[in-house]
């Protein structure tokens, strides 16, 4: 089994020895894992560690290298030992290319490997022999606790496969099946599987099992979610954007379920007839503590083709269907709405009631029409508990951008005046009125090159000059053949000043080689920005990332970089990139697990490294579900538990509780006598990586 030597460093990677972590320490392979990645990236895949202790192997899009069938025989040799020997391996994503010639290696190793946690189909969508066997044999990995299958076609062998593990699955709490397009009847041998499950918690699913065509699937969904008692959270998305949704198959069967808590419609067009059953069951369900319709939008005009509609139409809107639902309703938590149909006068009173609902603790409004913006943001304000709402990203017309500064409830703006003729002098007077909105914490600008010139692009500048409140900025450009790339000097110059953006993306322009010198140097030495895209860049890509890569790994900021397309003569150098990335990103969920409380050496140690990171707030954010300022105290208290000579010392697991030393016959001072403001003039020279583990 012996492998080609590495193609960016010629290093071998040691996989075979026996895994050897235990609590609170790492095992050995972790120090190998950048020799190892350098295989699976050749594939398009990545070992990460995604919790502290714990690798998973994740597809990786950006890994875009065209590999050939030694490279992808090494991956899965590799693959087939760490299932093998390594119990630190918790999570696998596979794809067709590395299941075709050696499925039999791969599934015999996921079969054996105790510790696989999660198990990731990510297929092409199309029936291939690998993929269709892989999904026929799931009963086999009994051990696993999420499953996705993500474009894996299902003909009747693997339906039944499928509907064995489901139902006989002792262990299962994560099914996702949403990206899973199932027709005729084998989507009813699969629900048939489902309805005999007694564990799972989490289920994903699409609208394909809610079609008409199917109704002996529809009638076992239905009977499945009306006496289910283990679901927690079910998330239903719709594949087409364009189709009606039909959610009476869901909606009658939650009237009467006693346990979910969570429930997400994605992607729905909804029209009058749908709001009714939505909110004829938010009426009747007294259990459901969150609800989010994401990437809804409201369908007026189904009046034709839905005969519902037509006896709803002349007495009913959504907004007469809200106010009722909540007042009947008593134990939402969260609600995510789309209010695109939202009428002026209907602003103050349907707030109003989302402020008395007693239970009611956060509002996530998606969408609001142009002609409710201003209305919406005062009638939010009214409420005397404004910090409830939350309002997504508003894409600001002409009519409603002298609001702006108004409406100080828009955290995330969307400025796009692209398709008008006016489009210059738009954006003048939105970038004359942005330097007043401290509460736009997100921005994006979309234009066409040729109009980032004159006051547009002084504006621009400024702008970036001075905020103190941006956080997140997309600026895409729209390239016209017949035009020469606009310079931006100035703006890269303005964007190197900033100390408080985060989030980066620069779309549809290219650079030259002096701006792309200063477009490292700023990524290079910014201590704020965590996420950087340049992803249409095709002229400096190969610039860019050879700069980057030689003195990238100094920088322990950065926690996603997306620089330009596929380009085979510089995979090495995007590798390199990449690796930082991922070490960084390794430091931070390692840290903010300390933060929380896993008081392990390897998470401490990464905490004394990143603690300055805002990528380390961002995730202390999202494990705690707290806010910033939340997060950053939280930070500065978790940080004072390694201050202390004692508190650092049993970290480092030096000893078990405090210092203590023989007293010396000549009387010295010794280690545990020294001060506290002795102790951290040495820690100035000493951190926690110093400190060897014992063998």
């Amino acid at each position: 089994m012996a492998l080609e030597k590495r193609g960016f460093c010629g290093s071998w990677p040691n996989y075979r020895t026996p895994c050897t972590s235990s609590e609170g320490r790492l095992c050995n392979i972790f120090q190998d894992l950048p020799l190892l990645n350098e295989s699976f990236w050749s594939v398009g895949f990545e070992l990460r560690e995604l919790s502290p202790g714990q690798v998973s192997l994740v597809q990786v899009p950006e890994a875009r290298c065209c590999s050939g069938k030694a490279k992808v025989k090494e991956a899965a040799k590799i693959l087939h030992c760490l299932l093998t020997h390594h119990r630190c391996i918790v999570s696998v994503d596979l794809n067709d290319e590395l299941l075709k010639r050696h499925q039999q290696m791969i599934c015999g190793a996921l079969r054996k490997c105790v510790s696989l946690r999660k198990l990731k189909l990510c297929m092409p969508g199309y029936a291939t022999k690998a993929s269709l066997r892989i999904v026929s044999r799931l009963p086999q990995f009994s051990q696993v606790l999420e499953v996705v299958l993500s474009g894996v076609p299902v003909d009747r062998r693997s339906a039944e496969g499928l509907s064995t593990f489901l139902a006989d699955t002792r262990s299962l709490t994560t099914f996702n099946m949403a990206d899973l397009y199932i027709a005729n009847e084998n989507a009813t041998v699969i629900m048939q599987g489902l309805k005999q499950n007694a564990t799972i918690t989490t289920l994903s699913i699409n609208t394909n099992l809610m079609c008409r065509e199917l109704s002996e699937c529809c009638s076992m969904l239905s009977g499945y979610l009306r006496v289910n008692k283990t679901l927690r959270t079910l998330s239903v998305k719709s594949p087409f954007r364009n189709s009606l949704s039909d959610l009476h198959v869901i909606t009658g069967p939650l009237c009467h379920n006693t346990t979910l808590s969570e429930l997400n419609l994605i992607g729905m067009n909804l029209d009058l007839w749908n709001y009714g059953l939505i909110t004829g069951m938010l009426g009747n369900n007294q259990t459901l503590k969150r609800f989010h319709m994401v990437d809804c939008f409201h369908d007026d005009y189904s009046i034709d083709t839905n005969p519902g509609v037509r006896a709803l139409r002349d007495g009913s809107s959504p907004f007469s269907m809200w106010l009722v639902a909540l007042a009947e309703n008593e134990a939402l938590e969260e609600l995510t709405l789309d209010l695109s149909w939202i009428e002026p006068d209907d602003c103050d009173p349907l707030f109003k009631a989302l402020a008395r609902h007693a239970s009611l603790r956060k509002v996530t409004i998606q969408t609001i029409g142009d002609k409710c913006v201003a209305h919406s943001c005062r009638a939010i304000r009214d409420t005397g508990v404004r910090e409830r709402f939350f309002v997504a990203k508003h894409h600001v017309s002409e009519d409603t951008v002298v609001e702006l500064p108004e409406c100080r409830e828009l955290s995330s703006v969307g400025v796009d005046y692209s398709n008008s003729e006016r489009e210059s002098e738009l954006l003048n007077n939105a970038l004359l009125l942005l330097p007043t909105c401290n509460h736009v914490k997100s921005l994006s600008i979309r234009m066409r090159e040729a109009s980032f010139k004159g006051s547009v692009s002084s504006l621009i500048v400024a702008y970036i000059n001075n905020t103190k409140a941006l956080r997140e900025l997309d600026l895409s450009f729209i390239h016209q053949a017949c035009t020469a790339f606009e310079p931006k000097q100035a703006l890269l110059q303005a964007l190197s000043s900033n100390k408080t953006i985060r989030r980066l993306s620069i779309d549809g322009t290219s650079f030259d080689e002096a701006e792309t010198e200063m477009l490292t140097n700023m990524m290079l030495s910014s201590r704020t920005l965590r996420d950087v895209s340049l992803p249409n860049d095709y002229h400096s890509v190969l610039s860019l990332t050879r700069k980057l890569s030689t003195e990238i790994s100094k920088n322990l900021s950065l926690l996603r970089i997306d620089v330009g397309p596929f380009d085979a003569r510089c995979v090495g150098d995007k590798f390199a990139i990449a690796d930082v990335v991922r070490r960084n990103d390794t430091l931070v969920m390692r840290a903010a697990h300390f933060v929380t409380g896993t008081r392990h050496k390897f998470c401490a140690a990464a905490a004394e490294r990143v603690q300055l990171s805002p990528g380390l707030v961002m995730k202390v954010q999202e494990l705690k579900s707290i806010d910033e300022e939340e997060a950053v105290s939280l930070i500065k208290c978790s940080l004072k538990d390694i201050v202390s000579l004692d508190d650092f010392m049993r970290l480092a697991g030096v000893v078990k509780d405090t210092v203590s030393c023989h007293r010396r016959d000549d009387g010295q001072k010794q280690l545990s006598d020294l001060n506290i403001d002795c102790w951290l003039h040495i820690r100035q020279y000493l951190n926690l990586d110093d400190i060897l583990n014992s063998k």
